[in-house]
C-alpha cells in the first residue's frame, strides 16, 4: 500500500469491527509493550490511531447506542445497561441499507432490552433470538447472540428462533462468518458491485477472563508488568470487594494474563479478516473499523470492570484503515468519542450526513485538513442504577453500602488533551492533570480543593450541558423516566423538557 492517500473511493465497503470492554492501552501500537498485537499495529501502520478516543459513557448498551445512532445518551434515550433502542431511532445499518449497501451483523448486539433472558412486552425473543424487522435496525444478513459471554459453549441465532451452536471458541466462528460474508460480496465488477457494510461483535476481551490456551500460554502472569496505579484508589475510593482479598495482586496478574491471552486471538482473527479482504482483491476499497465500546479497569485505583470516568475505562481503540484516503501511520491527537464515529465514516464513504445525527464528521482530519486542539470529549454515569435480569437496582446512598465511588455514582464530566475533570452530584469530584499525572493518581481536588480547577473545564463542562439538554438531574427523574423491563424512555421530550 502506498505512503500516501489516493484518491476518495465514492462508497466503499465498511468492515467494523468491535470488541467488547477493551482499553486503549492494551495494544502494541498505543506503546504496550507486553501485549502481542502484530494485526493491530499493522493495521494503524497502514492506516490511522485516534490516541485520545473517548467512550463517553463507559458500559455495553448505551455506548452501543451512542455507536450506532451517532448521537449522546439523552439523544438516543439510552440511558442504562441492558436498555432497550428505540425501534424508530435513526442508526448506522438503516442509514446505510437506506444509501444502497448490503449490510450484516455478526456477534453480540445488546440493544433490545432485557431480551436474551425471555420474552417482554415488546418481543417474543428466546434465549437470545431477534426476529427479523425492525429490532435489528436495518441489519439483513443477521448471525447475532443478543447478549452471551459464554465463550466457548456459544450460539448464535440467524432468522428463526432455533440456536445454532459453536464449537469452539466464538470469535473464531464469528470471524469465519465474517470471511465467508466478505467473499460473498466481494463483486469486482463495478457495474455490478453493491458495497457492503458488515459489523462484526467479538465479545472478549470482556469477563470471564479467559482465552483459548495456546494465546493464554503467551502470557507468563509473574513476568506481567502491572500499571503504576493498580491497586491505588483515591482517598475515601474503597478497593472494589474482589480485590480486598490478600492476594489480589496474583488475581490481578492471572485476570491481566487471560485479558492479553484473549486480545491476541482477536488480533489474531483481525489478521485473518485483512487477509480476507488482500485475498478478494477489496483492501483498497474497504474501511475497516477497530474499536470497542468501552474500557476495563484492571485493577487500576483498586477498581474492575467499566463505568468508572478513569483512562482504563474511558479510553478504548479506535484505528480506521482506507487506502483511498487515509495516509499511512497516521497519529490522530484530536478528541474523538462514540457520536462522532457514524457521521465521520459517513464523511469517508462520501454518504450525506443525516440532520438529526449529534456526533461530528471529523474525515476532513484524515484527509489532511488541520486537526483541531481544542475539543473535548463529553462524559457521563446518568443515574445510579445496575441492572440484571429484569431487575434493576436503584443505588442511592452508595457511600451506606460501601460500593466503590467511581462505580454507581452519577457524574459528568469532561475529558480534554491535558486533563479530566469530573463534577458528582455534590460538587467537584475528580481533577488530573493528564500530561503532568499520566497515570491520574492525584486527584487535584483532594489535594488542592475547588480553586485549583481551571476556569476553562468549567465553561467547557457546562457547554457540554448545555449542548446536550443536560439538567444532571438526581437519580429519580431518571427513574421515572424508564421502564424497568425494557429500559425504554416512556417519555423522551419529557427527558430534554424536563
Amino acid at each position: 500500500m502506498s505512503d500516501t492517500p489516493r484518491k476518495k473511493c465514492s462508497h466503499p465497503n465498511l468492515l467494523f469491527v468491535l470488541v467488547d470492554q477493551m482499553r486503549h492501552m492494551a495494544m502494541g501500537c498505543a506503546g504496550n509493550g507486553q501485549v502481542k498485537t502484530p494485526n493491530l499495529d499493522r493495521l494503524a501502520a497502514e492506516g490511522a490511531l485516534f490516541n485520545h478516543a473517548v467512550s463517553n459513557i463507559p458500559v455495553c448498551t448505551p455506548a452501543r447506542a451512542c455507536i450506532f445512532t451517532g448521537r449522546y445518551p439523552l439523544g438516543n434515550t439510552v440511558l442504562t445497561n441492558n436498555s432497550m433502542l428505540p425501534n424508530e431511532m435513526p442508526s448506522m445499518g438503516k442509514t446505510l441499507k437506506e444509501a444502497g449497501y448490503s449490510t450484516g451483523y455478526i456477534g453480540k448486539w445488546h440493544l433490545s432490552g432485557e431480551a436474551y433472558i425471555g420474552e417482554t412486552q415488546f418481543n417474543e425473543f428466546e434465549n437470545g433470538y431477534i426476529p427479523p424487522g425492525e429490532l435489528r435496525h436495518g441489519f439483513d444478513y443477521w448471525a447475532v447472540h443478543h447478549c452471551s459471554h459464554a465463550y466457548w459453549k456459544a450460539r448464535y441465532y440467524r432468522d428463526t428462533p432455533e440456536p445454532v451452536e459453536i464449537d469452539g471458541w466464538e470469535p473464531d466462528e464469528q470471524t469465519r462468518l465474517a470471511i465467508d460474508f466478505i467473499r460473498s460480496h466481494a463483486v469486482k465488477d463495478q457495474e455490478q458491485r453493491q458495497p457492503f457494510a458488515l459489523v462484526l461483535s467479538w465479545g472478549p476481551p470482556h469477563t470471564p477472563f479467559v482465552a483459548p490456551p495456546e494465546f493464554r500460554e503467551l502470557y507468563d502472569p509473574d513476568s506481567l508488568e502491572l500499571r503504576k496505579n493498580v491497586l491505588c484508589p483515591p482517598p475515601g475510593v474503597p478497593v472494589t470487594g474482589e480485590l480486598s482479598e490478600a492476594d489480589a495482586e496474583e488475581t490481578l496478574r492471572e485476570w491481566t494474563a487471560s485479558y492479553y491471552g484473549a486480545i491476541t486471538n482477536l488480533d489474531h482473527n483481525l489478521g485473518r479478516l485483512m487477509g480476507a479482504l488482500d485475498e478478494q482483491g477489496i483492501a483498497d476499497e474497504t474501511i475497516v473499523v477497530f474499536t470497542s465500546d468501552h474500557g476495563e479497569m484492571l485493577g487500576s485505583h483498586g477498581q474492575l470492570y467499566k463505568v468508572q470516568p478513569w483512562d482504563e475505562s474511558i479510553r478504548i481503540p479506535f484505528i480506521v484503515r482506507h487506502p483511498n484516503s487515509i495516509p499511512n501511520g497516521m497519529q490522530v491527537d484530536t478528541l474523538f468519542s462514540l457520536p462522532d464515529i457514524l457521521p465521520t465514516l459517513l464523511g469517508l464513504m462520501d454518504l450525506p450526513i443525516p440532520e438529526d445525527i449529534e456526533g461530528d464528521d471529523l474525515s476532513s482530519i484524515l484527509m489532511g485538513e488541520a486537526a483541531p486542539t481544542d475539543r473535548s470529549a463529553l462524559l457521563l454515569w446518568v443515574c445510579s442504577a445496575l441492572t440484571w435480569g429484569k431487575k434493576w437496582t436503584y443505588v442511592d446512598d452508595y457511600r451506606g453500602l460501601g460500593a466503590p465511588k467511581g462505580f454507581i455514582r452519577p457524574y459528568r464530566g469532561i475529558r480534554t488533551r491535558t486533563h479530566t475533570y469530573v463534577r458528582d452530584r455534590t460538587g467537584p469530584w475528580l481533577l488530573y492533570d493528564n500530561e503532568r499525572d499520566p497515570w491520574q493518581l492525584e486527584n487535584l481536588i483532594d489535594s488542592q480543593g475547588s480553586k485549583s480547577i481551571p476556569p476553562e473545564l468549567e465553561h467547557e463542562l457546562e457547554r457540554w450541558l448545555e449542548t446536550t439538554d443536560d439538567r444532571f438531574e438526581d437519580t429519580d427523574y431518571y427513574i421515572d423516566l424508564i421502564d424497568l423491563e425494557t429500559g425504554l424512555c416512556t417519555d423522551p421530550e419529557g427527558l430534554k423538557r424536563g
